[in-house]
């Protein structure tokens, strides 16, 4: 099996989703033969940036860019503005999105191991204005090819609910993110799985909208759950999820707190944590340190074996913890070396003011 292949197989098999795994392979096929194939995955510029969402997608991007995809990260500034994010405006979200976020979501690439350089960020509101008339045109072309009805189903990527009394401006939002994928002329069309409605959107109009080209690919990976065991991580709870700039005593605490019950292996944040993160890629054992009055280390070959010993009790969730704690800190520490730079703990200071303001 090529090198390729493998890479290939690891993203069908960790994804949540590909819509569709045939069309992923062909694009892939279209790059060996000298094509440009491009990615995108939006961020709304909301707060701090948690691992479910930056190391999730940096994991993919590393493996994208090993296929030869040219990866891009858009800074959504005017959804965040519409979602009503920091302060509301599109210039913080701007300030904070080309600062703070930038800088995170590049700390989380290189923990990984990916290739920031070659990663290429983009301010939605400085790509509008390269195309005003174009990017509008987009939008309407998407408004006319959808209906009320499908748009009122997704809202639910701002964590509204249809039937809600919402602003209008909140009908825009999934309307602005398909069109947004179009504008940019974006082949693969990634986020986590709480954006999946737009991009569904987004191939049901693809083929009245852009007609002339292939329908977008769609990458959904995994949430990654709360630590405290419900919904998803928050970055209001701060105890729910692990900072990219958190430092090691903070993460160590916040993952021996973690909901954690001894065999559950249907709910539990840390066994999420080490399927979807730490065995992404993973070449070497999992190994859990134990006192030799509890049986001593034990090394685990894959995450399935983890997961039987768990069940079974073998394995204890404060032992789990620990091993689990030493790797995220251990994976974050070029995050945090970043974050200890003057110039970008200053980025992180604006983002805490702002905050702080808006209590």
């Amino acid at each position: 099996m090529t090198e390729k292949q493998e890479i290939i197989n690891r993203l069908q098999h960790n994804l949540a989703e590909i819509i569709t795994p045939e069309e992923f392979e062909g694009l892939i096929t279209r790059i060996e033969s000298g094509e440009k194939v491009t990615h995108y995955i939006g961020f709304e510029i909301s707060g701090y940036v948690h691992i479910g969402q930056g190391i999730m997608s940096a994991l993919v991007i590393k493996d994208l860019q090993a296929l030869g995809v040219q990866c891009t990260i858009w800074l959504a500034d005017w959804h965040t503005a519409i979602n009503h994010k920091l302060d509301g405006s599109k210039e913080t979200a701007a300030k904070i999105g080309t600062g703070y976020f930038t800088e995170a979501i590049k700390a989380c690439l290189m923990a990984v191991g990916a290739d920031m350089e070659k990663v290429e960020f983009r301010l939605a509101s400085e790509w509008y204005a390269k195309d005003a008339m174009g990017y509008w045109n987009t939008v309407m072309s998407v408004a006319q090819n959808t209906t009320l009805a499908r748009i009122q189903r997704s809202i639910s990527i701002m964590g509204k609910e249809a039937g809600e009394d919402v602003e209008m401006a909140t009908l825009f939002y999934p309307v602005m993110q398909v069109a947004d994928i179009f504008y940019q002329d974006i082949a693969i069309a990634h986020s986590s799985m709480d954006q999946r409605k737009a991009h569904v959107v987004m191939r049901d109009t693809a083929s009245k909208v852009m007609p002339n080209k292939p329908k977008p690919v769609a990458l959904h990976h995994a949430l990654i759950d709360s630590l405290t065991g419900d919904n998803k991580m928050s970055k209001s709870k701060p105890d729910s999820a692990v900072f990219v700039h958190d430092d090691a005593e903070s993460i160590s605490v916040k993952i021996k707190k973690a909901f954690c019950e001894e065999r559950n292996i249907e709910k539990n944040p840390i066994l999420n944590w080490t399927k979807n993160i730490l065995f992404w890629s993973r070449t070497a054992p999992f190994t859990i340190e134990r006192e030799e009055k509890f049986g001593g280390n034990v090394s685990l070959a894959s995450y399935e074996e983890l997961e039987k010993a768990f069940a079974a009790g073998g394995v204890h969730p404060m032992d789990l913890k620990a091993a689990v704690a030493k790797e995220i800190i251990a994976l974050l520490k070029p995050a945090r070396d970043h974050f200890a730079k003057p110039e970008i703990a200053e980025m992180k200071k604006e983002l805490d003011d702002v905050i702080t303001k808006r209590g």
